[in-house]
């Protein structure tokens, strides 16, 4: 059976590369609209997951094999341990191509749109009579703002609340940053140059695929 072993260098490379590029090239493309884009916790991390996992799992497969058994059995295990890492369903959102004291604003708002009545304490918003804290923490280098609503009322408000901050985000204008062309340069050069090497190769990545699906 073909394994990952005997494909060259370049190919293994770009397998890694390829995914983490498209990772930036979104990261790029969320920081540059026009308004700022509110992604769900739990969809955020599984973009991560899913653009970082190569990074672990070729040089494992390089070394346990590509059978269909290996990768079967990566998958599974990865998979339950995203779940058991990943933010709950409700409750949690990243808003991206938004400060942190906008995204403040833009909570304080939404809260208010709900008839919501709260006691700001640092970068946590606590919530009157609800048992829900809305705690937010930044990530600069990504232009990202993480918000969790914490308490035994939050998921019961998760939808309200989340219409009323995207309407609030809706109507703030974004202002794009070097940082989002930085991402879609890096994206850019990280795709280009494995996809130029790759196309030389094809024929043993169909081998290898083949031989994963027999």
């Amino acid at each position: 059976m073909l394994g990952l072993e005997q494909l060259s260098l370049p190919v293994q490379v770009a397998a890694v590369v390829i995914p983490a590029a498209v990772y930036f090239l979104l990261l790029g493309l969320l920081n540059s609209q026009r308004t700022p884009q509110l992604l769900r916790a739990r969809t955020d991390f599984v973009l991560m997951v899913l653009a970082f996992f190569p990074i672990f799992a070729v040089p494992v497969l390089q070394y346990l094999g590509a059978s269909y058994w290996t990768v079967l059995g990566m998958t599974a295990l990865v998979s339950a341990a995203a779940l058991l890492l990943a933010p709950g369903r409700k409750g949690n959102w990243v808003i991206y191509n938004l400060t942190l004291p906008e995204t403040l604003r833009a909570v304080e708002r939404a809260l208010r749109a709900n008839g919501m009545a709260f006691d700001r304490r640092g970068k946590t918003l606590v919530v009157q009579g609800h048992d829900v804290s809305a705690k937010l923490a930044a990530l600069p280098i990504l232009r990202n703002v993480t918000i969790t609503l914490d308490g035994p009322g939050a998921a019961a408000m998760h939808e309200a609340f989340e219409q009323s901050l995207s309407d609030e985000l809706a109507l703030i204008h974004a202002q794009t940053t070097p940082m989002a062309a930085t991402f879609l340069l890096i994206s850019t050069v990280m795709l280009t140059t494995p996809l130029a090497v790759v196309a030389n190769r094809m024929p043993d990545m169909v081998r290898l695929i083949g031989d994963l699906v027999k």
